[in-house]
C-alpha cells in the first residue's frame, strides 16, 4: 500500500528535510560488495555515511551524489525510512514497509539520474 500524503503534509517534510540539510546534508553512495562485487546505492546523512565506513572498512563505499536535492520523492522516502525505523520485525505490516523503503529509495535514485537498486 502506497504511503499517502497531502499537499500540507508534503510541504512541511520537504521543509523539515531543507532545515536537516543544513546540519548535516544528506548524501546517495554507492556500496560494493566484496564477495559478490554487487552494488547497492542508499541514502543517508554525511555523518552517518562517515561513521560506516570505518565501522565496515571491507566495503567499498563511496558517495555519488553529494546534497541530495529536496524533492516529493525524497520526502516519501523519509516517511518511510521513519517509519521502519519504529516498526518491530514481528509487525505484520514490516515487510510493506521494507517495499516502500525500497521503492522511494528508487524514486530518489531515478530523480538523481543513478541506477536503481534490484
Amino acid at each position: 500500500m502506497p504511503l499517502q500524503l497531502n499537499k500540507e503534509q508534503l510541504k512541511e517534510i520537504k521543509q523539515q528535510l531543507t532545515d536537516t540539510q543544513r546540519q548535516s546534508h544528506l548524501v546517495i553512495f554507492k556500496s560494493v560488495s566484496p564477495d559478490s562485487g554487487g552494488t547497492l546505492h542508499m541514502i543517508t546523512n554525511y555523518g552517518t555515511f562517515e561513521t560506516l565506513q570505518k565501522q565496515r572498512p571491507e566495503l567499498k563505499m563511496e558517495i555519488v551524489r553529494d546534497i541530495v536535492p529536496v524533492t516529493d520523492s525524497l520526502a516519501y522516502w523519509a516517511v518511510a525510512q521513519d517509519t521502519a525505523s519504529h516498526i518491530q520485525p514481528s509487525d505484520p505490516n514490516a515487510a510493506e514497509v521494507a517495499l516502500q523503503v525500497e521503492k522511494y529509495t528508487n524514486d530518489v535514485l531515478a530523480d538523481n539520474k543513478l541506477p536503481q537498486n534490484k
